[in-house]
């Protein structure tokens, strides 16, 4: 009778103590560079987009209704932020977690080149529109939740890196990083 009770419930119990324990984090130049990877990643879409102007003269109407024309616009946009923004860093933070370096500087470069080419092409025209400050603080927060949310749903899972998850005693991770981050935001 006593065997019995000291076996425990669940088998598997051992297998995700090991999992989840001994997390030291990673090196504070993997989290700088995925803390780089995320806002270049939404100020690339941002700039690509073709509404990046301000629209003062648009307000929000609550009580009129949406027509089907606008419908289509917001699900379209969605669709390209979810392939854009979501998508690369979902896909950075699990599967190319390897080449986060490489990423990083590739999407550094990219963004490098495309200041410089609206730099040469800025004297050019003679208005420029300023990005709204309010626009760009919902940008970090977006990127803020999504990659907590993403963090969070995947650390469980092998595919997501286990240097990432919350370091135990000392160390960093990008999920502490996102403590720090929601403060900030907020």
């Amino acid at each position: 009778m006593e065997g019995l009770l000291d076996r425990p419930l669940n088998p598997n119990k051992l297998l995700k103590e090991q999992f989840v324990s001994n997390l030291t984090g990673s090196s504070l130049l993997e989290i700088a560079a995925l803390s780089t990877i995320v806002p270049v990643v939404v100020v690339l879409r941002k700039w690509s987009s073709r509404d990046n102007i301000r629209r003062d003269s648009v307000k929000k109407n609550d009580d009129a209704l949406a027509d089907h024309k606008d419908g289509v616009y917001y699900f379209s946009a969605l669709v390209i932020d979810c392939l854009t923004v979501v998508l690369p860093i979902l896909l950075i933070f699990t599967i190319l977690a390897e080449w986060a370096y490489i990423c990083a500087i590739s999407l550094v470069v990219v963004i490098s080149i495309y200041i410089l080419l609206k730099r040469s092409q800025s004297h050019l025209k003679a208005q420029q529109h300023l990005p709204s400050l309010r626009a760009d603080i919902s940008s970090y927060r977006v990127s803020v939740v999504l990659v907590t949310c993403l963090s969070i749903l995947a650390v469980d899972f092998k595919i997501f890196p286990r240097r990432y998850a919350k370091a135990e005693t000392y160390g960093s991770g990008i999920m502490d990083l996102g403590v720090g981050s929601f403060v900030v935001a907020n």
